[in-house]
């Protein structure tokens, strides 16, 4: 008789860990997608940025070199810094959205990091996993809309 029970207290410890181990691995897929979701929608904006700013720095030095060769030898040597390309205004412009886009996209990565680990925590403790606040807003407003 003791064999019985503690085999079926072992079992249902197991069909317990397997159950909680498929909720990990759900929550953990859940936060993966989301994390690379961000991390392609960051890495895009800033080569969008740097290409565009690569862009104008090639025409803004053609533009100069081709003035150069205009001008004359003599002329560039009398007063190089006249055929120097502008482009200093959009090397710091772009810098500064690269840094505010990595600076966003590592907020949103903490946040869903963040909210992985409470969804595996409590996912591994058997508690049920918490359902965004948004949802829960929407589905009282509808019963407070259906009420009415």
């Amino acid at each position: 008789m003791n064999f019985e029970k503690a085999v079926k207290e072992v079992q249902g410890t197991l069909e317990t860990v397997g159950e909680r181990s498929q909720g990990v691995a759900k929550v953990s897929l859940k936060t993966l997608k989301a994390a690379n979701e961000i991390v392609v929608e960051g890495v895009q904006d800033i080569v969008a940025v740097q290409t565009a700013a690569a862009k104008d720095l090639y025409t803004a030095g053609k533009q100069s070199f081709d003035k150069a060769v205009a001008a004359g030898l003599v002329a560039v040597v009398k007063a190089p810094v006249e055929y120097l390309p502008e482009g200093r205004e959009t090397i710091v412009d772009a810098f500064n959205e690269t840094i505010d886009t990595v600076t966003k996209t590592g907020g949103k990565l903490v946040k869903v990091a963040k909210t992985g680990y409470e969804g595996i925590t409590a996912s591994i403790q058997g508690k049920p996993l918490r359902k965004p606040a948004a949802r829960k807003a929407r589905k009282a407003g509808t019963t407070a809309t259906a009420a009415a």
